[in-house]
């Protein structure tokens, strides 16, 4: 079984960096998930939920290499 792992982080779904790196994802084809991305916009106005939560992309183990250098690419 594959393992997600994290590999980036954002403050907020209007960052270019994070548009621009889900869109490499895409074109590289490789599957990824957003974890906080909605509490992340509300931005703490759920009771209990930081405001500094992050947007995490999370992809498979076995992308993540891969993942890593469009990422180090873009920033």
């Amino acid at each position: 079984m594959n393992k997600a792992v994290t590999i980036a982080s954002f403050t907020s779904n209007f960052d270019m960096k994070y548009i621009l790196f889900k869109e490499m994802l895409e074109e590289a084809g490789i599957e990824y998930v957003l974890v906080n991305e909605i509490t992340s916009t509300i931005d703490g106005t759920f009771a209990g939920s930081p405001s500094n939560m992050g947007i995490e992309i999370r992809v498979l183990e076995e992308n993540a290499e891969e993942a890593l250098e469009i990422y180090n690419s873009i920033i």
